[in-house]
């Protein structure tokens, strides 16, 4: 077991990353309670993300994550997956760091492109009629937001990679090294 730990540990990167299936083996690991940011907020706004986009728009929904982001800090301790876009701004990211150790998952967008491109639910898979995007479109355009919250996302304490070639249980134990070396060090 690790001492020291910080009351919560953020996980970030971008969708696709493996946030939620690697941030719930590591809080088996530690034996701490897990949260996923995006079912919090589906929570709070009673219905899915992907309604929320359509109906509402992307500056609702990112409205709807500040909050549940803001008070997930006031009241939950554990493991937290962020949203890929979560970490919205400076301000948003220094808050995150002052409550908590933030990690960087950082994942090849080819992989990710792989991970996502098959899953209905990510509303910046589909153009504005509801259908798919090319293969060719939706590298561009990922890839693009990828490098625009790259420079938030570098700013995490602790970096891991996720490249699509280790298991999540390799991942999380490189990570759990990562953690003890870090807070007895601080």
């Amino acid at each position: 077991m690790i001492s020291n730990l910080p009351k919560r540990i953020f996980l970030s990167g971008f969708m696709g990353a493996g946030k939620s299936v690697i941030g719930k083996s590591l809080a088996r690991q530690l034996d701490l309670a897990f949260l996923d940011l995006d079912e919090k907020i589906e929570e709070q706004v009673g219905q899915s993300i992907p309604k929320l986009f359509e109906e509402s728009g992307e500056s609702t929904f990112r409205t709807a994550e500040r909050r549940a982001l803001l008070e997930v800090i006031r009241n939950f301790e554990g493991v937290v997956s962020l949203g890929g876009g979560s970490l919205q701004n400076q301000h948003m990211l220094d808050h995150v760091k002052l409550n908590g150790l933030l990690v960087f998952i950082e994942t090849p967008i080819s992989v990710i492109l792989d991970r996502i491109s098959q899953d209905e639910n990510r509303p910046l898979l589909l153009d504005e009629q509801g259908n798919p995007k090319s293969k060719k479109q939706l590298k561009n355009e990922l890839t693009a937001l990828y490098e625009e919250r790259l420079t938030l996302y570098q700013q995490a304490v602790i970096k891991v990679e996720n490249d699509g070639q280790q298991s999540v249980e390799e991942i999380v134990e490189m990570l759990l090294k990562k953690i003890k070396n870090h807070v007895e060090y601080y």
